[in-house]
């Protein structure tokens, strides 16, 4: 007898005797996990990012897979037991944050949803800042210090910000310009907490000779801003800018920047200026509004765009080896002010202060210019307004967009020229090259400026050590 046909009658016996056949071992039970990594700061999901899971307690599945540009993710035949989920990507190292990790537990074959995210920006700034960080106002400013030549990290390099503060006291209102410093650790990374939110912020880098240009930034209401900085070999050009003004030390390096600028419907703005920092050079856009710039110096630093009809606009640029920096600015336009109507009567003064200012105009002790000049002209910039005044050299900054000089006192850049004093109602403020003089105060909030182009002019109440000339700041809306 054959062995199938002793099989068969080995199983009819089973039945005739009421006894079942051994059945089958059971298939092992398994499922599928979907997700998606989320990126909290952006908040959209992750692309790009190593999804990792793996078995516990002896468990010895482990997967990986990519995200997609929707940030999904999943894995398929995944056994039944206790699994950790977690990933990997380039934004938590660059926010010096270890993988989150997720527990799942599968237990039958039905599908599991999974979700994965990156910190959100509360949660990075309290576990850095402390708890009451965003409610007092002020965030986290977080970011590498790299080398523009290779973009690695550089340790030990000093990060320095500073910004214009109002402090109101009792009988005055006056305006200080705090100033903070960090080191980079040893994998380049700085953090500083007691960063007010939405003010302009001044920040450069630098580590020995290496150093950017001073730009711009401003912590948004989430609390967290993540900012790397690029540095470089500082490299300076001495150039006149007339036969008349004195030598300058101007930026220059091997670095390109091109770029774009457009209006708010998205239209190309012709015929706009667009210049780097510290360097003197200009570039005007084309009909597309298409630009490019040549011998820059690599690093960080602040492009600025200006054009008839628009507001100026600034933002910082990456300017690395190997890779030409690009830029897209979009410029706002500027509101048109009608004519006013013209009322001949007495003037009587609303303050102290305005009949003071009018005495000083009056004994021509200096160069006055009032809310009806400013509207006149329409300054882009306070700059816009000091290079009408005699005896005012605008010359492009070391660092900084523009500086403001004078004759007299005690010479910085040779030929007599100095840096004035600057005061904003009355109080004297920060002047040097690291400071934009264009930030100190926006333009919608000068009301007037009285300006003393030297040191024989200056007014008793605001004589200065250095002897040279002093620019006098008042805010406040402008009557016409």
């Amino acid at each position: 007898m054959s062995f199938g046909v002793l099989a068969v009658a080995l199983l009819s016996g089973f039945t005739a005797l009421g006894i079942r056949a051994p059945s089958p071992p059971p298939e092992p039970r398994s499922t599928t996990i979907t997700g998606v990594v989320f990126d909290s700061l952006e908040m959209r999901g992750l692309p790009d990012a190593m999804v990792q899971i793996s078995g516990t307690g002896g468990q010895s599945f482990t997967q990986s897979v990519t995200t997609d540009g929707a940030g999904r993710f999943t894995f398929s035949d995944v056994p039944v037991g206790t699994f950790l989920l977690g990933f990997f990507h380039p934004k938590l190292d660059s926010l010096a944050l270890t993988s989150p990790t997720l527990r799942v537990d599968v237990r039958t074959d039905q599908p599991v949803q999974a979700r994965l995210a990156v910190p959100s920006p509360g949660t990075i700034v309290r576990a850095l800042c402390g708890p009451k960080a965003i409610a007092d106002s002020t965030g986290l400013l977080l970011g590498y210090v790299r080398g523009a030549d290779n973009s690695m990290p550089r340790a030990n390099g000093t990060v320095s910000v500073q910004w214009v503060e109002v402090i109101i006291e009792k009988n005055s209102i006056r305006r200080d310009v705090p100033k903070l410093e960090a080191t980079t650790s040893s994998s380049g990374l700085f953090a500083m907490c007691g960063i007010p939110l939405g003010a302009p912020i001044m920040l450069q880098a630098g580590l020995a000779s290496d150093s950017s240009g001073s730009f711009e930034v401003s912590l948004p209401p989430a609390g967290l801003l993540h900012r790397d900085v690029y540095i470089a070999p500082v490299a300076r050009t001495k150039v006149a800018a007339s036969d008349s003004a004195p030598v300058v030390d101007l930026l220059r390096g091997t670095g390109r920047l091109r770029g774009r600028v457009v209006g708010v419907n998205g239209r190309p703005v012709a015929s706009a200026r667009a210049t780097v920092w510290g360097t003197g050079l200009e570039a005007v856009t084309d009909s597309d509004g298409q630009f490019s710039l040549g011998a820059l110096p690599p690093g960080t630093h602040t492009l600025e765009v200006r054009a008839v009809g628009f507001s100026p606009a600034r933002q910082p640029v990456d300017i690395v080896q190997g890779a030409p920096g690009a830029a897209e600015i979009e410029l706002t336009n500027l509101g048109i002010t009608l004519d006013t109507v013209r009322v001949v009567a007495q003037r009587v003064f609303s303050s102290r202060r305005e009949a003071d200012m009018e005495q000083r105009l009056r004994k021509s002790l200096g160069h006055v210019v009032g809310a009806a000049e400013i509207e006149k002209w329409q300054p882009q910039v306070m700059t816009d307004l000091l290079r009408r005044i005699p005896g005012v050299q605008i010359l492009p900054g070391k660092r900084s967009g523009e500086d403001v000089y004078m004759r007299g006192g005690q010479a910085i850049l040779g030929s007599g020229m100095c840096r004035p004093d600057i005061r904003v109602d009355g109080s004297l403020v920060v002047n040097d090259e690291n400071f934009p003089i264009n930030n100190i105060v926006s333009m919608d909030q000068i009301r007037a400026l009285e300006v003393y182009a030297h040191a024989t002019l200056v007014p008793v109440e605001y004589q200065t050590l250095t002897g040279c000339g002093v620019i006098v700041i008042w805010t406040g809306p402008r009557k016409k």
